[in-house]
């Protein structure tokens, strides 16, 4: 009988121990699941989604370096992909299909965004202004990049523009 007491307790501590180990691990499951979803709505960032106003992102790229999108992949206040700005798809990689060109930095107010960019083939710096003085439902990503975006390659040009447009950002 004291054998059989014994092992009812043995038995009764290893229920206790795998139930307390799946709560445990399914209350891991529901908070990560939880923050994952939260993290969409209140730390986009965290899922490399930058909001530079009137649906204009930057994202973090898988191949390094960062890109400049109007979006078309949103989900809570993260957006996910979108139509290239900075650099234009056919600027960020190279012919052989080698990541090129990607941004460095980007600041925005309510009118403007700055960006600069580097590329890594050719060794040389841009630097962009987009105008963000237009109506998001009514324009496509081929429109931003021929009437609302300049590009510079010359830093002093760039800022002389900036000057002239009244763009108050700095980096």
């Amino acid at each position: 009988m004291k054998i059989f007491t014994i092992l009812d307790k043995i038995i009764l501590f290893f229920c206790k121990l795998v139930t307390g180990v799946i709560f445990v691990f399914t209350s891991l499951v529901i908070v990560l699941f939880l923050f994952l979803f939260a993290s969409k709505w209140l730390w986009p960032e965290i899922n490399g989604s930058y909001d530079l106003g009137n649906n204009i992102y930057m994202l973090e790229c898988d191949g390094g370096g960062k890109v400049i999108v109007y979006g078309t992949n949103i989900s809570g206040n993260t957006c996910y992909g979108g139509g290239y700005l900075i650099p234009t798809y056919e600027n960020q990689y190279d012919s052989t299909g080698r990541f090129a060109e990607y941004v460095v930095d980007a600041k925005s107010d309510d009118n403007w965004v700055i960006a600069r960019t580097a590329n890594k083939i050719k060794n040389e710096r841009k630097f962009y202004i987009l105008n963000k003085g237009y109506d998001p439902d009514t324009i496509t990503e081929e429109e931003i990049i021929s009437k609302k975006i300049e590009e510079f390659k010359d830093s002093a040009e760039f800022m002389r523009k900036c000057h002239d447009y009244g763009i108050t950002i700095s980096w």
